[in-house]
């Protein structure tokens, strides 16, 4: 007897392996699946603005990387002493104009190099409803306390999804035709518009994502993390204590099928030996001058030398002063 209906997630048409860079951009599964990657070392940047949660952001975000477009003077505020910009995540925000100028743009030159070079794109859509300042007519990609009365608040159709979109991704393979650009539509809930407008914004993002992927079917595809949860795992038991994210195990197994869509046996076994060099370098020993310790210590740096020429884009610098 069956008592779910677990669902088989396909291997991709292409692979990733430690050669290749990756880029994160959207709501939590993006984040959630970046850190695991980069505890497992792969080199990646993730969300170099801060956590983005409608299309209309993310092709904001990435638009201004392709054009090298900078923040100005203009595009920040000050609110009740504190500098920000609709722009960016609250986590930019400082009490300095000047401060939050420079880290911000030093994020997004970074972010810019880093796409030029990534292999493959992951974008997380968690809503189709936007924030438009009003005296601007556009979306924000947060609005930082600033009175409701200066936003409107709308749902983008399947049409406007995918006209943010569409042009952005045919950029990006026009400057790399060998990009994999990978959509995924977030699990959690946006409770707060109800469950039939929740499930409103799910259907137009899930709509959007399919025709995209009919438009440019060999370089967009789908991964099916809305599915994994909302069906697969169909049990409040893999929910956090707010029921609306899932749990770590729900996270876990979403990583899972992650690795078995995109990685070969042998990344995958890869992966398991550089999470014990990783393992290993955040132990902390009960007698760090013990010849065991010792032995321990110089075993784990034969692993990191024999790993880094097997593969020379993991960057061991961390684990290695870790050892000194």
């Amino acid at each position: 007897m069956d008592f779910r209906t677990e669902i088989k997630v396909q291997k991709a048409d292409f692979g990733i392996s430690y050669a290749d860079r990756l880029f994160f951009v959207g709501s939590c599964f993006s984040s959630n699946m970046a850190d695991r990657l980069s505890a497992f070392k792969f080199p990646l940047v993730v969300n170099p603005t801060g956590v983005l949660y409608n299309p209309a952001s993310v092709c904001l975000l990435l638009r201004s990387l392709l054009s090298g477009r900078l923040l100005a003077e203009s595009d920040v505020f000050l609110q009740d002493g504190v500098w920000n910009s609709f722009f960016l995540h609250s986590c930019f925000s400082s009490l300095s104009k000047d401060e939050l100028l420079n880290k911000a743009n030093s994020a997004l030159l970074s972010a810019k190099r880093a796409l030029e070079q990534t292999s493959c794109l992951f974008l997380t859509f968690g809503t189709a409803w936007v924030y438009l300042l009003k005296e601007t007519d556009t979306v924000v990609a947060n609005c930082h306390k600033v009175p409701a009365d200066r936003f409107k608040r709308q749902r983008l159709s399947p049409e406007e999804v995918v006209g943010e979109c569409l042009p952005v991704f045919q950029e990006l393979v026009e400057r790399n035709p060998d990009i994999h650009i990978v959509l995924t539509v977030s699990p959690i809930r946006h409770w707060k518009d109800g469950a039939h407008g929740n499930q409103l914004s799910k259907a137009t993002l899930l709509l959007a994502v399919d025709q995209l992927c009919q438009l440019l079917p060999e370089n967009v595809s789908y991964f099916p993390s809305y599915e994994l949860l909302m069906d697969d795992l169909r049990d409040y038991r893999f929910y956090a204590d707010d029921l609306l994210h899932p749990s770590k195990q729900a996270v876990d197994y979403l990583f899972e099928k992650f690795c078995g869509a995109y990685f070969s046996d042998d990344v995958i076994a890869a992966m398991k030996e550089v999470g014990q060099v990783v393992a290993a370098a955040n132990h902390r020993p009960m007698n760090p001058d013990s010849f065991g310790y010792k032995l321990f210590c110089e075993r784990t740096r034969q692993k990191m030398a024999e790993l880094g020429k097997r593969f020379p884009h993991i960057d061991f610098s961390a684990e290695e002063q870790a050892f000194r």
